[in-house]
């Protein structure tokens, strides 16, 4: 896909010496920086899955945990209907 970005003058300057040096174009070198961008923005589906697989659970003013995850208790409750 063909996009128009507008880049400072001194930007594109050195971006001319940094792809003249490496032996790549400007467009190579913009789609690298928005692929390094996107990767650091990202926000992790896989980073937060199961994050809390294993936790200890406590109720408020409970010196002893929980003895099971809320999705067993829930479940546990539902049975009994």
């Amino acid at each position: 896909m063909r996009t128009l970005i507008d880049l400072p003058e001194k930007q594109m300057k050195e971006l001319a010496e940094i792809c003249s040096e490496r032996g790549f174009s400007r467009a190579e070198a913009v789609r690298q920086a928005v692929a390094i961008f996107i990767e650091q923005n990202r926000t992790s589906r896989d980073a937060a899955f199961g994050l809390w697989k294993g936790q200890t659970f406590f109720l408020p003013g409970d010196s002893q945990p929980l003895p099971e995850d809320g999705l067993a208790y829930q479940e546990k409750m539902r049975s009994e209907w």
